[in-house]
């Protein structure tokens, strides 16, 4: 889900005084996004998915997840489970798994669609013993478990338009030895639809709260509109970024520009 977008007004206002001091206190590294020189993680042609590793900074591996034209980041340290433990779904024992029996499927159809039992449904119920799941309701699992992936990966956030990324992600940190980044900043090429229908690129500098390697979109700058786009988005981040909660359904929109982000 896309959150709403709030627009802020006076937005200098809000940085000036501290800022100097605030850009001494905080530090940025940069890694790379060129996804020609990531490592290939899982990809699946058939729904058009692709997911790719990219080194990131202070320990942490950047993934990069690809579906419906749109480009996902979200990050692990190396050896961190990619299956979240909220998200992950024991296997299921097939000995303590209480069978399917036949009688139990025909309850449910007749519960469902209040329909009088054929002879072949009756003939099921006959035909399947009470440690055997018959052909049709394997043949129904097979087809479900065909559309469920391996494991569930980190896919993390985009924005909603179609996008591409910029080439370098951005992070930052308090200016201490070993210190956890608390935000990233990275650049969005994305389509933007003019009112005669017509399609250019548009730029956005998206800053995300970051903490163990959780993140959530805090902040759009449009990197066109705004000469000083990066400066207010590293000020925004190092003021904002570094406590506080995810927003509750709103994305600050930063300066002028940013209309494809304004709900």
């Amino acid at each position: 889900m896309f959150e709403r977008s709030v627009v802020v007004a006076g937005f200098g206002l809000l940085l000036l005084g501290g800022g100097s001091a605030l850009a001494a206190s905080y530090t940025s590294s940069y890694s790379d996004l060129d996804l020609g020189e990531c490592d290939l993680v899982e990809e699946d042609s058939e729904f058009g998915f692709v997911q790719m590793k990219c080194e990131g900074r202070h320990g942490y591996d950047v993934y990069v997840s690809e579906g419906d034209l749109r480009l996902h980041l979200a990050y692990r340290k190396p050896g961190q489970p990619l299956i979240a433990e909220e998200e992950f779904v024991a296997p299921v024992d097939s000995e303590a798994q209480q069978p399917f029996k036949g009688e139990e499927v025909i309850a449910v159809v007749e519960d469902l669609l209040d329909l009088e039992v054929s002879d072949d449904v009756e003939a099921l119920q006959t035909d399947v013993s009470d440690n055997e799941v018959s052909d049709e309701v394997v043949q129904v699992e097979e087809q479900v478990e065909a559309f469920v992936p391996d494991g569930v990966r980190p896919i993390g956030q985009t924005i909603p338009p179609f996008n591409n990324l910029g080439p370098k992600l951005e992070w930052r940190a308090p200016n201490r030895q070993g210190a956890e980044p608390f935000a990233t900043i990275v650049r969005y090429i994305y389509q933007k639809m003019a009112e005669d229908g017509s399609y250019s690129d548009g730029q956005v500098l998206v800053v995300s709260r970051f903490r163990d390697g959780d993140s959530c979109h805090v902040a759009y700058v449009d990197a066109l509109a705004n000469g000083n786009a990066n400066v207010m988005a590293r000020e925004v981040a190092d003021k904002y970024a570094t406590g506080g909660e995810c927003p509750d359904g709103a994305v600050l929109v930063l300066g002028s520009g940013g209309d494809e982000f304004r709900y």
